[in-house]
């Protein structure tokens, strides 16, 4: 059986987030391969107190397909045009390689959230590396990626064999969290960052004691 998470996995996450960017006092926020706008959306939603503390959404991402399913999932609702923030919400999307810094975008914080693992190890981890944090340059930056050693607890993928899968197709690489370590903190000591290291997907039904979180 596969494990199963309560709240999922993909809402842990993006709570993770929201959270963070919300105790750092971000209001305008990055999203660095956001895809179809999921990250997004959930930012766009009203914070703690019911509350809007974020007023500038910035999305970048390669696909033109995705780009086009989060422009209309960032379209305001019923409820939105209801009860009007008190702040207005500017969302921008752009069609880019998010390993290239978008031109004037200036941010409080970067989030780029599952992206790592599917760029090659060697090439594309350092250049979008050098996007986030040297192009950038927001004070605060989040990455999020799978935990390889989660994968034990999917028999299928073989973890620790010669035969060994990834969790995606389209994945190019999954760090273990020493291999998560190692990168954040060369990053930081080049970039002249602070690193704070957090494990995702610690709330599962009938988790172990050595349970290891799903990602970070």
């Amino acid at each position: 059986m596969e494990p199963r998470f309560h709240p999922p996995l993909w809402e842990q996450r993006r709570i993770c987030i929201a959270q963070t960017l919300y105790q750092q006092r971000a209001q305008s926020v990055v999203d660095v391969g956001c895809g179809e706008g999921n990250v997004l959306a959930f930012l766009a939603s009203p914070g703690p107190n019911n509350e809007h503390p974020i007023t500038q959404l910035f999305g970048v991402d390669v696909s033109a397909d995705a780009l086009r399913t989060a422009h209309e999932r960032l379209q305001p609702g019923a409820a939105d045009r209801r009860d009007l923030r008190v702040d207005p919400l500017s969302v921008r999307l752009f069609h880019g390689d998010a390993a290239v810094p978008v031109a004037g975008v200036r941010a409080d914080a970067v989030v780029c959230s599952e992206v790592i693992e599917h760029v090659y190890e060697r090439t594309g981890v350092s250049a979008l590396t050098r996007a986030v944090l040297g192009g950038y340059r927001p004070a605060l930056a989040l990455f999020t990626t799978p935990n390889a050693e989660f994968n034990v607890n999917f028999p299928a993928l073989g973890y620790g064999t010669p035969g060994a899968r990834f969790r995606d197709a389209d994945h190019k690489s999954e760090w273990t969290r020493a291999q998560f370590a190692a990168w954040a903190g060369a990053a930081a000591r080049e970039f002249g960052y602070a690193v704070e290291l957090r494990g995702i997907g610690l709330a599962m039904r009938n988790a172990a004691a050595d349970f290891a979180p799903c990602g970070g």
